[in-house]
């Protein structure tokens, strides 16, 4: 399978995807799968952190919930890009629109 890349400069093997059909990708039963293969890389965590993520997952699961966490991050990222881009187009939601928001999903923050 061929990885994927929002940014087209990021692999020469990575054709580039638009923001929607990376969203989509990622909302895929299988996530991670539709991203390509994966590639170990080193990263610095609190030891709190890893400890906590270790008695959840147990061994053999780390890296798993750590490129589920980072898909999840980037999905939010690009959540907040696309949320600035149509203010910029649109304008802010009016407070009225916000009200039946609110009123439609009271639990919500």
């Amino acid at each position: 399978m061929t990885a994927l890349s929002w940014d087209a400069g990021a692999s020469e093997n990575a054709p580039a995807v638009t923001r929607a059909e990376y969203l989509r990708l990622l909302s895929e039963e299988d996530k991670l799968s539709s991203l390509g293969k994966a590639r170990k890389v080193s990263v610095s965590l609190p030891e709190g952190l890893t400890a906590a993520i270790q008695q959840r997952v147990g061994k053999g699961e780390f890296s798993h919930y750590i490129a589920v966490a980072v898909a999840l991050q980037l999905e939010q990222d690009l959540l907040h890009e696309l949320a600035a881009e149509l203010r910029v187009e649109h304008g802010p939601v009016d407070e009225e629109h916000l009200a039946e928001a609110r009123a439609a999903w009271p639990d919500a923050e």
